[in-house]
């Protein structure tokens, strides 16, 4: 196959996958972690200056690091990798993990198999806006073929 048939097949199923043209430098583009925004407690109170690991993993490992601000809050970008992968028959799965270090512990207060190369997919599309604290259980919800395993609740 020749590289402009290639490109053309490749525009061609970009175009069938969304339902509506996109551009060529979206072509492949796959989320591995969506934007998340998160207030950290420990017994209700904030929890200030508390180091923050993101990490995720599909094609490339992803490490990021943060810290809580005054009022317990950090935040992180979407994370995108490119991939022809994501116009293959084939299962799509990416490791999440988002740890927080605190008084000299580590909670892992966010663990999830990504499925769903979109952004927002990881909450059925909506944005990862998240009250976390840090005594609580984690618990399991299943979203999108996915199972996060999460301390935090989703804000309203």
């Amino acid at each position: 196959m020749t590289k402009k048939a290639s490109l053309l097949l490749l525009i061609y199923f970009s175009v069938i996958s969304t339902g509506q043209a996109m551009s060529i430098f979206d072509a492949g583009k796959v989320c591995t972690f969506s934007s998340v925004r998160a207030t950290v407690t420990y017994e209700g109170e904030p929890v200030k200056g508390a180091r923050v690991t993101r990490l995720t993993e599909w094609k490339n490992p992803n490490k990021e690091i943060t810290e809580t601000d005054d009022k317990g809050i950090f935040d992180f970008p979407a994370i995108f990798e490119r991939s022809i992968s994501k116009y293959m028959p084939m299962e799509i799965v990416i490791s999440q993990q988002i740890i927080v270090e605190y008084q000299g512990r580590l909670f892992e207060i966010w663990a999830n198999g990504k499925m769903n190369p979109e952004e927002d997919s990881e909450f059925d599309g909506v944005s990862i806006d998240l009250d976390c604290e840090l005594t609580n259980e984690a618990k399991t919800y299943r979203s999108n073929g996915s199972l996060v395993m999460t301390n935090c609740t989703l804000k309203k």
